[in-house]
């Protein structure tokens, strides 16, 4: 099955060095991660443990 595609990150978000859901900083702040996609870059992307949502559609809504 095909990684699910994450579009209208940040720069950070995108390069997979911030979260998607809360935009936390992977470089300043250290918190457990889980990946949750790739963005348009093909770059893998995550999200914190504690914000990880297990439906990405769902995730892709709180985006927005």
């Amino acid at each position: 099955m095909a990684e699910e595609i994450i579009t209208g990150l940040t720069p950070l978000q995108a390069d997979g060095l911030a979260c998607v859901v809360c935009g936390a900083d992977y470089l300043h702040i250290r918190v457990p991660q889980v990946p949750v996609g790739r963005s348009a870059t093909g770059s893998q992307v995550f999200a914190c443990a504690s914000c990880h949502l297990p439906d990405t559609q769902r995730m892709r809504g709180a985006l927005q």
